[in-house]
């Protein structure tokens, strides 16, 4: 069985690949229809959460902040663009690879310092990091139901609860 950081690792794509493919049953125009809400539309706050994920796991791989950052920045006009399926594509490619460097890992407790262009340097372990992308993506998947809502439609489960009773988790005892 996973350890607990990569369970909750296995939870977040759990989750990510819920809402898309709830998501994929929508027309691409609701999808991308602008919106007065957090973010202009559900496909810039999916494209967000993939942005940012893309940026961690590079900083967990050694890549300073501010450099991840600015890798991710620089995909974004191009992931914004993507329809549900081909960002669908991108998240597998990157849980993959995300999946790899967690089990690669001896120790999650390992210390690093983290230089946050705005806040400034910060001592913190891998598992925290891990930690952070995990939570950064159930705020955001919150932002897509909320978004889903006013767009009239209903939105699915994604409780770190109801992930212990899926068919994933039972399988892994």
């Amino acid at each position: 069985m996973a350890n607990h950081v990569e369970n909750l690792y296995n939870y977040h794509v759990w989750a990510n690949q819920r809402i898309i493919d709830h998501l994929k049953t929508m027309s691409s125009e609701k999808y991308q229809k602008k919106l007065k809400s957090v973010f202009s539309s559900v496909s810039e706050v999916l494209s967000h959460i993939y942005l940012v994920e893309y940026a961690w796991l590079y900083i967990l791989e050694g890549q300073n902040m501010k450099e991840a950052m600015q890798s991710s920045l620089q995909l974004q006009e191009k992931i914004v663009k993507h329809s549900i399926e081909d960002l669908e594509k991108e998240f597998h490619i990157l849980s993959t690879r995300f999946i790899s460097f967690l089990t690669s890992q001896e120790d999650m407790e390992k210390r690093i310092m983290l230089d946050n262009p705005w806040a400034g340097l910060r001592e913190t372990s891998l598992s925290e990091m891990v930690l952070h992308v995990v939570n950064h993506g159930s705020y955001h998947r919150g932002n897509i139901s909320a978004m889903l809502h006013q767009l009239g439609d209903s939105s699915v489960m994604t409780d770190y609860a109801f992930y212990w009773y899926s068919d994933n988790v039972l399988h892994q005892k």
